[in-house]
């Protein structure tokens, strides 16, 4: 028997998790880097590009949820190669494999940068990498319904520690500081929305989960309200971050959102800006964790592999090198993600599920 319909027939995730998982996964690594970027980008005016990015998030999820209800209860790359023949339904699939571990690595790197600069700046970030992928690893090994469970039971502490990070800082925001509006123009804030947007096409990696989702009719809707709650966290924090601290402390921060956390003086806590490392940590390990599980499982099927698990450990090995060969430091990353990774994801956030779309439109019609 083919392990991917072996896969696909043996694991369920109800549609609670899927909308878990989803939210999860758009929050991500983008809490801490999306409100730096955006005001980069837009100045004062980041909440109208907030805004803008909420309604395209919207939009895009209805794209991947018509696209990810044509799965059924095939696989993405059975999908490719009946909508496109077999050997370019396996380039198409490899070259969307490649932009998952491009992803990949930068979560990697943004991990271990992050925790050397702020929290254990002592230690080597190669020994960071090596821990974090031998926990994802780990995790994938245990199966997908695994990883969502977990998320399931960690949910609830994510929200908790969200709403005390912002609930905490009402007292602190002033809100003059969201002004003025287009004060660089019409033209940044539009610059600004592909900042955010860019995180937003990632989600495309969680039309892999379609075929698990056991209510299928319940499915569409569990994404599309994932992919809106989590736009929306990413907007409330970025805003509150603006207000609190102000557009001048702001654009020489790499972290504004979790200055948010060293702003506060509690009385019964101290140093509450772990608060968002914590809140970081869990969205990122999910994110990374089904990304690296679609990874191997779907290479896999290409190769003809009978167990996905077999792929964990070299890919895992093979993550660790490039992430620390490929990306010298902090401003490389920088700079790339605002520059080659907005291309990158829109021609496979948008571009590529559009095709496919037309693709299975013209197939149905010259099968009828």
């Amino acid at each position: 028997m083919k392990s991917d319909t072996y896969q696909i027939n043996t694991i369920h995730i109800s549609s609670k998790q899927f909308f878990i998982i989803t939210i999860l996964f758009i929050v991500g690594d983008a809490v801490l880097y999306v409100p730096a970027l955006i005001i980069k980008e837009a100045g004062h005016s980041m909440w109208i590009v907030g805004l803008l990015s909420l309604c395209e998030g919207i939009l895009l999820a209805f794209l991947y949820a018509k696209l990810g209800n044509q799965l059924k209860t095939n696989s993405l790359m059975e999908f490719l190669e009946r909508v496109s023949g077999k050997w370019l339904g396996k380039i198409l699939g490899g070259s969307f494999l490649f932009y998952i571990f491009v992803d990949l690595l930068l979560m990697i790197y943004e991990m271990g940068s992050f925790m050397v600069t702020i929290i254990i700046t002592e230690t080597p970030i190669e020994y960071v990498i090596i821990a974090f992928l031998l926990v994802v690893i780990i995790g994938v090994r245990l199966g997908l319904e695994t990883i969502v469970r977990s998320a399931q039971i960690l949910f609830p502490w994510f929200i908790g520690l969200y709403l005390l990070l912002i609930f905490s800082n009402v007292s602190n925001a002033t809100f003059e500081n969201l002004q003025p509006l287009f004060e660089k123009g019409t033209y940044l804030i539009i610059k600004g929305n592909f900042s955010i947007i860019s995180y937003t096409l990632e989600t495309v990696i969680l039309l892999f989960l379609f075929p698990y989702v056991t209510k299928k009719e319940k499915a569409t809707q569990a994404y599309i309200e994932g992919v809106t709650a989590g736009l929306f966290l990413l907007i409330v924090i970025s805003i509150f971050a603006l207000a609190v601290s102000g557009f001048a402390v702001l654009q020489m921060q790499l972290y504004p959102s979790y200055m948010l956390g060293q702003t506060l003086q509690l009385s019964f806590f101290n140093h509450i800006e772990v608060v968002i490392a914590i809140i970081w940590f869990i969205s990122l390990f999910f994110k990374v964790a089904i990304c690296f599980f679609v990874l191997t499982q779907a290479l896999s099927e290409i190769l003809k592999v009978q167990e996905y698990k077999v792929l964990t450990f070299p890919l895992g090995m093979l993550i660790f090198v490039c992430s620390i060969v490929f990306i010298s430091n902090n401003t490389y990353l920088g700079n790339f993600i605002s520059s080659t990774w907005i291309s990158y994801s829109i021609t496979y956030g948008f571009l590529f599920p559009l095709c496919l779309l037309i693709l299975s439109w013209i197939r149905s019609k010259l099968r009828n």
